[in-house]
């Protein structure tokens, strides 16, 4: 026996005496098996220690008879994690019953009394703790312990009338049975937490957005709820609110917007099976980054002289506003933006047009709004027709002819006729070089070509003996010094080299490879001889 102190079950200190507490490891012959996931419980339920708080692990294996007590935070060292009782509640209890039986009392195995206290520190939830037989069977504590089997320790808040279940919360243990219920043992899992179901509620709104035409507009917004619940957003273009077709998303895009679109209202409803929420209305505002190409209310003025290098342009409104000036040169559908300029005393803009960049020869339409209007209203606009002045680009034509001639060449040139190894011993290997290989091909009509080598066995003169080719190995380079001609490239093994339709100019494609020869360990001495031919074959 050993002395320790713990919590009371009105959450106060007190001295108690108790048998040793022995954990059995859940891997001995006598643990239960893993204990499957609790569910169903108000909140989670932790096992901890009577004497420190500190948590057992799950799956421990627990003897049936050890002082255990219950938290709802997994350990409570600093004794500051009680239970509080919920409104409604006059009792709390300790209880074992089968699973899924936890809020009906009247299928308990097992129950004791902890008071009603407002709050509560680890209250005992030990196996013996529960003193009351219940109704449900097995009866009893120990007859639990007897019996073994799976079921649901924990702690619950009841009503007055004694039958109502206000609060519960447990963890599924398994129990190891034996005749001798102080010999029991169980082991534990910690519940999931089940989350009641709730309608939704809005947690973003979607935020109003500006943009230029053409470009995408996002809203974006968010609900929670259990189930989790669906949207649908709608728009308002002035006629009332509609959903929008598929826009079944947290976020709705609106691609290529228009000038039309500004002040189109969006929204998203969330609903879920308790019912639905709808957030504010955010508004998309198209602003226009130029003014649209008038056609109406023209300001009539002569086309400029040959080599004018201004024109002069009633602004249309009063002097010394500031105007910003537009020109769409041509048949351009955007104009370009030409700086501001000043109106003078006569009400005019004296516009440049020397710049060729701006104002090309022909058709250019000019137009004035007010500096720093974003309307991009146009108070006065005129088109004019621009003749090539000095210093215009002006056309010709001219025929450009060139001839390109070649040699019309096509050939193979070897400088070695003798590739000599001199003497190499049985399982040695000998190397040198293939010597300089030219290609030229300078044809009228080009088409690529192919160099590959073949040799055959080497013979030694006058006898029947021979080496295998495959003793001969050739590693193909570019001859040192050569520069290639792009197009031109070194192959490998047999494979010399090709071209795609590239000229080697008259000067050639110049190649060499490396050559190594391994006499068997099996060769008779002597002298053997192998003929390597190169061949050029056109694509």
């Amino acid at each position: 026996m050993n002395s320790f102190i713990r919590r009371g079950r009105n959450g106060l200190l007190a001295a108690a005496t108790a048998a040793v507490l022995v954990i059995a490891p859940t891997m001995s012959a006598n643990a239960a098996t893993a204990v499957e996931p609790t569910v169903g419980s108000d909140k989670p339920l932790y096992l901890v220690s009577p004497e420190d708080g500190s948590l057992y692990p799950e799956g421990t294996s627990i003897l049936w008879g050890a002082a255990v007590a219950a938290a709802p935070t997994p350990g409570d060292e600093e004794y500051d994690s009680p239970w509080i009782r919920p409104a409604g509640a006059d009792q709390m209890r300790q209880f074992i019953s089968p699973r899924g039986q936890e809020r009906n009392i009247n299928a308990w195995n097992a129950y004791a009394s902890l008071g009603n206290p407002a709050t509560n520190l680890i209250p005992d939830v030990s196996g013996f703790g529960n003193t009351t037989a219940g109704l449900g069977t097995p009866s009893g504590a120990a007859a639990v312990a007897i019996a073994g089997g799976k079921y649901s320790l924990g702690v619950a808040y009841i009503h007055q009338d004694t039958t109502t279940v206000v609060e519960v919360n447990y963890t599924y243990i398994e129990v190891t049975a034996n005749s001798n219920p102080s010999l029991a043992t169980y082991t534990w899992d910690v519940p999931e937490v089940q989350v009641p179901d709730s309608a939704p509620a809005i947690t973003t709104q979607p935020a109003s957005a500006t943009v230029n035409p053409g470009a995408s507009a996002t809203f974006t917004a968010a609900a929670d709820g259990k189930p989790v619940p669906s949207v649908q957003w709608q728009s308002n273009a002035g006629s009332g609110w509609a959903d929008v077709a598929g826009a079944t998303n947290a976020s709705l895009t609106v691609s290529n917007t228009t000038l039309a679109q500004s002040g189109t209202q969006y929204r998203a409803v969330f609903t879920n099976t308790l019912g639905s929420v709808t957030t504010d209305a955010a508004t998309l505002t198209v602003a226009p980054v130029a003014p649209s190409k008038p056609t109406t209310g023209e300001s009539d003025i002569a086309d400029p002289a040959k080599g004018a290098q201004s024109v002069t342009i009633p602004a249309g409104v009063a002097a010394a506003q500031t105007v910003q000036v537009w020109n769409w040169a041509g048949a351009a559908a955007q104009p370009a933006n030409l700086g501001q300029a000043v109106v003078d005393a006569d009400g005019n803009v004296v516009v440049d047009i020397h710049d060729l960049a701006k104002f090309p020869a022909g058709l250019n339409t000019v137009a004035f709004t007010l500096a720093g209007d974003s309307s991009f209203t146009v108070t006065s606009w005129t088109s004019f027709t621009k003749l090539s002045g000095t210093g215009d680009p002006l056309t010709d034509t001219a025929d450009v002819v060139a001839t390109v001639t070649a040699s019309d060449l096509w050939a193979l040139e070897a400088t070695e006729s003798v590739i000599d190894f001199g003497n190499v011993a049985r399982n040695a290997t000998a190397t040198a070089s293939l010597g300089k290989v030219t290609v030229i091909d300078d044809r009228n009509e080009l088409k690529g070509w192919n160099l590959d080598a073949t040799w055959g066995d080497f013979v030694k003169a006058g006898t029947t003996d021979t080496i295998a080719a495959s003793n001969l190995t050739v590693a193909p380079k570019f001859f040192a010094g050569y520069n290639a001609i792009a197009g031109i490239t070194v192959g490998s093994g047999a494979h010399i080299a090709e071209s795609t339709p590239v000229s080697t100019l008259p000067s050639g494609a110049l190649f060499d490879a490396a050559l190594a020869f391994k006499a068997p360990v099996t060769a008779q001495a002597g002298e053997y001889h192998s003929t390597l031919t190169l061949t050029l074959t056109t694509k």
